[in-house]
Parts: structure tokens; C-alpha cells; sequence
């Protein structure tokens, strides 16, 4: 499912009580709004659902086939579902 899927189907939910193009800008801007949070370091949570931060990961070296090679150290982002949403799925979905 993509950006366009989404948009229709919660325009669809709203019995389209809101139109397509501002369901979509309400989408950039939540998406806009997380990445802010994580750019601040924030961590963004949605109870009983899944939770957002950033990790700080250590630099790597090594050699490998006479070669040198170096990761520096930086932030990554992480998700994280809730123990109670991976337990419903694991439960609710069916192969198609």
C-alpha cells in the first residue's frame, strides 16, 4: 500500500467529509513532523501501537580482502512495534 492507497481509503473512511488533497497534506505534514522530531533526537511514541527514535551507533573499521574500510559513527533511525500489536498480528493475519 502507498501514500496515494492511504489517502483514498481514510478520505473514503471520512465519507468524504474531507477531500483527498487535504487528507494528503495532513499525511505530509504528520510525516514532516516525525522527521523533525527525530532529526531533535525526539523519541515519538504511539501507545499500544509502535514507537520512533534515534539510535547512535558506534564507528566501525576493519580490513577485509586487503582493503581498509571505515563506517563513521552516526544516528539511525529505529522502529519499534509494541509487544501488544506484533501479538495481533501474529494472531489476525492470514496467508492470502
Amino acid at each position: 500500500m502507498n501514500k496515494t492507497e492511504i489517502t483514498t481509503i481514510v478520505a473514503n473512511k471520512l465519507a468524504n467529509k474531507v477531500n483527498k488533497k487535504d487528507v494528503a497534506s495532513v499525511i505530509d505534514t504528520f510525516l514532516d513532523t516525525l522527521k523533525e522530531a527525530l532529526i531533535n533526537n525526539k523519541k515519538i511514541s504511539f501507545k499500544s501501537f509502535l514507537t520512533f527514535e534515534t539510535r547512535f551507533v558506534q564507528a566501525k573499521s576493519g580490513n577485509s580482502f586487503s582493503k581498509d574500510w571505515s563506517i563513521p559513527a552516526r544516528y539511525v533511525p529505529k522502529v519499534k512495534f509494541s509487544s501488544s500489536f506484533k501479538k495481533k498480528i501474529a494472531e489476525e493475519v492470514k496467508d492470502v
